[in-house]
């Protein structure tokens, strides 16, 4: 709407033009004025939090994960009790057989041949005297005959003692050799027992060591999603304004707001003939969602 008020005619020189600017003010409704001074002044809130108090702190788990992480070891008692069985197998003495066999003949000459050996000559020394008495009972002790008797006594006599000796030596051999035997079989059962065992405690480190780290990355990862959830938590507050910023940004309030105009006034004089005139002018722009 225009609207001219007054206007005059005279008879000067004088040219003078005059300009006022105009003034546009804004019409917003109610309900959209009151809802951007609320969302500004929940950001503007968030202004006098600390930074570090929206930063989440390390969860226990997490500690817990770096406290046992720091005494994990590459080398638990099982493995250490491991590897002094495998060194004791190592440096043990090799089962050798035929040194042990006179670990075992010894015994056996001492206690057996030698015994007999004994035994053998005292039988002799019987055999001989008994021939002496028969020789000099017969009248023959000394000669010739006598001679030849002795020299024939004395052959069955070593040929028996070697006889009985060389089979007892011979049995000896044989059960020293079997002792051997078994000594070293029994050694060599006893390491491949001593390496089994190292073995299954090898093992049983490896599992326990495995476990522990097993341990302490699902701690580190529990920790971790649950420090996750807390800062969430921190943040909300800046979540929750920023998303309630972006949606009143989404609104169409421009859709419901208008404006007004006023103030514009002109004064013209040209030539000899001027006119002086006063316009104002009211614009009023109705919301169009109203």
């Amino acid at each position: 709407m225009s609207l001219k008020i007054g206007g005059s005619k005279s008879n000067s020189s004088q040219t003078t033009n005059a300009t006022n600017h105009s003034t546009t003010t804004p019409i917003v409704p109610e309900w959209a004025s009151s809802l951007t001074q609320n969302v500004a002044g929940r950001v503007g809130g968030l202004l006098n939090n600390d930074p570090q108090s929206l930063i989440a702190p390390a969860n226990g788990l997490q500690n817990l994960a770096a406290a046992n992480a720091t005494n994990l070891s590459g080398t638990p008692w099982d493995y250490d009790a491991a590897e002094e069985l495998t060194g004791a197998v190592a440096n043990s003495e090799t089962p050798n057989i035929a040194g042990n066999i006179g670990r075992f003949m010894n015994p056996y000459l001492s206690h057996v041949v030698d015994a007999t050996s004994a035994d053998l000559d005292a039988n002799a020394g019987k055999v001989r005297a008994q021939q002496a008495l028969n020789l000099a009972g017969s009248g023959a002790f000394g000669g010739s005959g006598a001679a030849l008797t002795q020299s024939t006594t004395e052959g069955e006599l070593a040929r028996a003692r070697a006889t009985t000796l060389g089979n007892l030596r011979a049995q000896g051999y044989a059960q020293a050799l079997g002792g051997a035997t078994s000594q070293a079989q029994l050694q060599q059962q006893q390491q491949a027992q001593r390496l089994a065992a190292a073995g299954q405690l090898a093992g049983i480190a490896g599992e326990y060591g495995a476990n522990q780290r097993a341990n302490v990355a699902t701690q580190a990862a529990i920790g971790g999603d649950l420090r996750g959830i807390a800062q969430q938590q921190a943040q909300a507050p800046v979540t929750s304004a920023q998303q309630i910023v972006a949606m009143l940004n989404g609104l169409p309030i421009s859709l419901f707001a208008g404006q007004t105009t006023d103030g514009v006034a002109h004064t013209e004089s040209k030539g000899t003939n001027s006119q002086v005139y006063a316009e104002a002018s009211h614009d009023f722009a109705k919301p169009s969602g109203t």
